[in-house]
């Protein structure tokens, strides 16, 4: 029996010593392990994307939102002194790793899908947000300290996470989904707050003050919503190109364009067409991209800058009905009979959300050499 209390003290003095190294090793290089996991679940995240289908995100994605209340319930708990052992102590230590890795998973997939589904000039304030979430590792940082910021972030991530799925899980983008999935996350939220509460006094005595922040936060939500600032998730589109000529041969198109400059089409300038008349048709050409079985409305904006008075004028409204679960996009263009100046046309859904946007200039000149191509 000497024996063996010997070597069970020798055994608890070796693990302890081990903890020790690790807490010191932890608070040592905590300024390059925090932000250091975020960016690692960031890269994970946008080499695994590239991989996997929408689905298999989505389960991705579920698996981290787990995870995360797992994580944040193990903090908690053995704070309160309601678990502990060898095992606990060595994963409380590490945690805020786990969170950190977990949330940078999760921010740099809505990152990557709220971005791809939407212009950014209609919805930067969400992205924007996104974006401070994944780089304020301050406030991280203090998550075994603060649940009132855990539970609360959590939230967003569970509103973000519903308002991703439910659409494609319903192939529908109306109101009402939005709704439903805000709704379904707050009894999530409120559900895994309840749990807590209940069963530690700290997170009991700040129940009022992370609901305030959750509230907040489901506000604002539903505020970027009918302000038309959250892209309309899983709808999104690529080469969207303005042409003088669109002709649909078979399951292609043959497209007329004219001679552009070097940088034209970029982020500092904007493409160039050019007509010979005063006013003369421009097709532009979106292929929208949609889960199967979804069918919506699509409107194209056709709008003219008015320097006079500085605003811009809608010129044009055509709405077309696009289907999806193509391999290609739904391809689908409209036409409008342009004069030179600066123009615009915005891809939108019938509530007004902007999926995309195509800038141009408009310029009269004679003898332009055009070219046709196909895409």
């Amino acid at each position: 029996m000497l024996e063996y209390g010997v070597f069970g003290r020798r055994k608890c003095c070796k693990n302890m010593e081990r903890l020790k190294k690790l807490k010191q090793f932890y608070n040592k290089y905590e300024r390059y392990l925090i932000p250091g996991a975020l960016v690692f679940g960031f890269i994970t995240d946008v080499l695994t994307f590239r991989l996997v289908n929408f689905t298999f995100a989505m389960f991705l994605l579920l698996g981290h939102l787990l995870f995360i209340g797992v994580n944040i319930s193990i903090i908690n708990f053995y704070e309160a002194r309601k678990i502990a052992g060898k095992f606990f102590s060595y994963w409380r230590i590490l945690a805020p790793l786990f969170l950190q890795y977990s949330f940078g998973n999760l921010f740099s997939a809505f990152l990557i899908f709220y971005s791809h589904s939407g212009s950014f000039s209609a919805s930067w304030p969400f992205i924007i947000v996104i974006i401070f979430l994944m780089i304020g590792n301050e406030v991280f940082r203090r998550y075994n300290t603060r649940p009132v910021i855990q539970v609360s972030v959590y939230f967003f991530a569970l509103f973000s996470y519903t308002n991703l799925v439910f659409p494609h899980l319903l192939r529908d983008l109306s109101v009402f989904i939005f709704l439903g999935s805000g709704l379904v996350s707050l009894a999530i939220i409120f559900s895994f707050l309840s749990f807590l509460s209940l069963r530690i006094p700290r997170v009991g005595e700040k129940r009022k003050a992370t609901t305030g922040w959750i509230c907040f936060i489901f506000l604002s939500m539903n505020f970027l919503y009918f302000t038309n600032l959250i892209p309309p998730i899983p709808l999104s589109i690529e080469n969207v190109g303005v042409y003088h000529q669109i002709e649909r041969v078979d399951d292609r198109y043959r497209v007329t364009t004219g001679e552009q400059g070097f940088l034209e089409g970029s982020l500092i300038y904007h493409e160039r067409r050019y007509i010979s008349r005063e006013r003369e048709p421009l097709y532009l050409f979106s292929p929208i991209f949609a889960p199967e079985g979804m069918e919506m409305e699509i409107i194209h904006e056709w709008q003219k800058y008015d320097r006079e008075n500085g605003r811009w004028e809608t010129k044009g409204n055509i709405s077309f009905t696009a289907e999806g679960g193509r391999d290609r996009g739904f391809r689908w263009y409209t036409y409008y009979n342009v004069s030179p100046g600066y123009w615009r046309v915005n891809i939108k859904t019938e509530r007004g959300q902007t999926i995309g946007r195509k800038n141009f200039y408009v310029i009269r000149k004679a003898g332009v050499e055009k070219v046709e191509e196909w895409i």
